[in-house]
């Protein structure tokens, strides 16, 4: 863990995580998270919902918590505020193409683009994501979608030892992605240059402040870079060892509404 920063400026902007951040283990949303979200809004405190989600799996968060803001979907490699696209980066349709052809049977494999999810099969990986995100996938061959546009990212889940495999063999390919670990048993497959860290430093410019000006809150290893381009970067208490090591706070767990402790130690201990 970073040494704690005693001194920042004005906080202007809340980047969050959702899974296993904002939302419990159960993928609910605790009371006390939304009325800390709530009051930091209140104060003018800008809050941005940064996930790895696609953008209609963020939006029931987003009504959720009841506060306007710019959503980053995709890991940020589509970010919109309103109405407005501010940044759209999607995947070589090459490096797509090399990951179809190498991933293993044992892999369930997901494309997505805009609010398109598909896969090539039905399986128990996509059943439990769709629990998650209350969304369904199309099952389609994922090559045929190729010739509409490509996409913003590809989603590997599997066996942690059958992600640990595949993503050993992806790192010997010239792919020009990120692979990122969300969790363990997923692998997710980002556009270079459009990850979590940029898109906070998108968002930034789009307000016209500085990343000094900004608390990042996330739990894996798909937020390190977050953690560190923020003024300050806090995990999880259940965050993974390379979250917990980028980060500046350790706050309680998910299931311990530590999204609100995190915003009630930084705002300098106002009662919420």
């Amino acid at each position: 863990m970073n040494k704690a920063k005693d001194v920042m400026l004005p906080l202007r902007l809340l980047c969050l995580d959702i899974d296993g951040t904002l939302l419990d283990t159960a993928h609910h949303l605790p009371p006390e998270n939304r009325a800390a979200v709530q009051y930091a809004a209140e104060k003018g405190v800008c809050v941005c919902l940064l996930s790895a989600r696609p953008p209609q799996a963020i939006e029931p968060i987003a009504q959720a918590l009841g506060v306007p803001g710019p959503v980053a979907s995709f890991g940020g490699a589509l970010i919109q505020a309103g109405e407005q696209r501010i940044f759209d980066r999607r995947l070589p349709i090459d490096a797509v193409r090399t990951v179809l052809r190498l991933a293993p049977q044992d892999i369930s494999l997901s494309l997505y683009r805009d609010t398109d999810w598909f896969v090539e099969r039905e399986d128990r990986w996509n059943a439990a994501e769709g629990n998650i995100t209350g969304l369904r996938p199309t099952v389609v061959t994922l090559e045929d979608t190729l010739s509409a546009g490509a996409p913003h990212k590809l989603l590997c889940m599997g066996e942690a030892a059958s992600i640990d495999r595949f993503y050993a063999v992806l790192q010997k390919e010239t792919l020009a992605v990120d692979l990122l670990r969300s969790k363990d048993e997923y692998l997710e497959i980002m556009p270079q240059q459009a990850g979590k860290a940029e898109a906070l430093r998108t968002v930034c410019r789009h307000l016209g402040i500085v990343s000094e000006q900004a608390m990042a809150i996330g739990d894996h290893d798909i937020d390190c870079a977050l953690l560190h381009a923020a003024g300050v970067g806090v995990a999880m208490g259940n965050g993974s060892p390379a979250a917990r090591q980028a980060a500046d706070w350790i706050a309680p767990d998910n299931d311990h509404a530590g999204v609100a402790a995190a915003i009630h130690h930084w705002m300098k201990g106002e009662e919420l």
